[in-house]
């Protein structure tokens, strides 16, 4: 058995409950991926015809950036703890890469597929 001052001098043996990540739960993964992906792809069928305007900011990239933040900070707040500790920097920046490579797939399915005779 350990001595309790051994245990103190040594914090990796006497690991503090409150510095463990948090388990992320597979729901919301299932659900961050999925509005992902369908978002990216949703918004990139109809980029085409440029749905909020011709500026910048009006792109529909950017726009579903935007709607991706706004998720995000409501998901902070919701569950009113760090983002990184609801969904892990790993399952966040997975997330941006599917739902840009959903994005450049629904301007392919809108640009190529759609306007088919």
């Amino acid at each position: 058995m350990t001595h309790p001052k051994n245990l103190a001098k040594n914090p990796a043996k006497n690991p503090d409950p409150s510095d463990s990540p948090v388990p992320v739960s597979p729901h919301l993964l299932t659900w961050w991926f999925g509005l992902l992906a369908a978002g990216g792809v949703g918004f990139g069928l109809y980029a085409d015809d440029h749905p909020f305007g011709r500026g910048v900011l009006a792109h529909p990239l950017a726009v579903f950036a935007a709607c991706v933040l706004a998720a995000l900070l409501t998901l902070r707040f919701l569950h009113a703890r760090p983002l990184l500790q609801v969904i892990s920097a790993r399952s966040l920046a997975a997330g941006v890469v599917v739902a840009v490579a959903c994005y450049f797939l629904g301007v392919w399915f809108g640009a190529s597929l759609m306007h088919l005779p």
